[in-house]
């Protein structure tokens, strides 16, 4: 059946029950939500979300406000507001879907992980693609829900479940960005994020984003040196994971230039695999050769004025994880002096995790690398 035609069947249908049954009859939100998707699927976003809106309303009616029937027209809905670029309103309703489980569920039920878990996703990946107008309130956002599932694992499965290692892991990369952040790319404005300190001034928000930033190395450090723990104490801990998860500590030294912290605890998770049974693939993968802390961040803007371009470098790391010998071999297109001297910051500024032979850091030389931009 094609789109149009779905549309007019539901419309059709709509009509009819609700010549029957009254504007709030049960089962018409069910038809509001087939029209809504039909429309979805042909492009029609504006008019989606408003039947979504209106499936919404019904469904309060009939089963309460706090009804989770309502989910997946929120969920629906968030799709076509992506779809047009509603940053905030979709925002608002990532929110509203939290607030609605935490109605049914109080705020500490482990029902609501994977809801904990949808909405600090949302708002660390809003910050890295830079939607929505506050960046800096969607980051406190992520850390303080990162924290809390931490909060409701431990509470309800122990200090040592392995459930905590993905949340402890969102609190290291939210860390990393709170460390990182270099201002807002556009004067911020105040975006409805119930973690976020809503509703208070520029002064206290200002404030708020010092205290996280002056501890974001200490507050990184020490979820991974949980990771570490929970992987050793638990006994269903895949083999080596210990091993593995000290040498992301070893990276957290590396990126906030603890050199010296981070050559011990290479050492101390190298010679910790080789103990573990880790087998030689795997030691290769992780020491093997140079690996780039965290991602290179390569062109955060102009993407699409750059689309099927790429850029071949020669680079050399030191034991030291600094890019040195930078060279150009070739790009395209070939006259590129932008992307040329943008690829050549970024290894610049790039830290990495060396090279190891025999459990000692050691210089790479003649890396080839191609970046490619799509």
């Amino acid at each position: 059946m094609r789109p149009s035609e779905a549309v007019q069947r539901y419309r059709q249908r709509i009509e009819d029950m609700e010549a029957e049954h009254g504007a709030y009859g049960t089962g018409i939100d069910e038809q509001l939500v087939g029209l809504a998707t039909a429309l979805q699927k042909s492009g029609a976003h504006e008019e989606a979300i408003s039947e979504f809106r209106r499936a919404m309303l019904i469904n309060r009616v009939n089963e309460g406000l706090y009804s989770l029937n309502q989910v997946p027209m929120i969920e629906r809905m968030i799709d076509s507001q992506i779809a047009l670029n509603q940053w905030g309103d979709a925002n608002d309703n990532q929110e509203y879907l939290y607030w609605l489980h935490e109605q049914n569920y109080g705020d500490s039920d482990p029902r609501m992980l994977p809801v904990i878990e949808r909405l600090s996703s949302w708002h660390l990946q809003a910050y890295v693609e830079e939607k929505g107008e506050t960046l800096f309130e969607h980051l406190i956002s992520a850390t303080n829900l990162y924290q809390l599932a931490v909060d409701i694992i431990t509470q309800n499965f122990g200090a040592n479940d392995l459930r905590l290692v993905e949340a402890l892991r969102g609190l290291k990369a939210t860390n990393y960005y709170l460390a990182t952040y270099a201002g807002e790319p556009q004067p911020p404005v105040v975006v409805n994020t119930s973690f976020a300190g809503g509703g208070f001034d520029n002064n206290h928000r200002q404030a708020q984003l010092d205290h996280f930033r002056m501890n974001s190395f200490s507050t990184g450090k020490k979820a991974i040196a949980r990771i570490v723990d929970v992987y050793q104490k638990n006994p269903q801990s895949p083999p080596a994971a210990s091993a593995k998860a000290k040498v992301e500590l070893g990276d957290w030294y590396m990126m906030f230039n603890k050199w010296h912290s981070a050559r011990e605890t290479y050492g101390e998770a190298y010679h910790a695999l080789w103990d573990n049974g880790a087998t030689n693939r795997e030691i290769d993968a992780i020491f093997g050769r140079p690996a780039a802390l965290p991602d290179l961040p390569m062109l955060d803007e102009d993407r699409g004025g750059l689309a099927q371009s790429y850029v071949t470098v020669s680079y050399d790391v030191t034991a030291y994880g600094k890019a040195r010998n930078i060279e150009i071999l070739n790009s395209s297109p070939g006259d590129s002096v932008v992307i040329r001297s943008r690829v050549k910051n970024v290894l610049k500024r790039a830290k990495f995790r060396p090279r190891f032979e025999n459990g000692e850091p050691v210089d790479t030389v003649g890396i080839v690398q191609r970046f490619v931009f799509d």
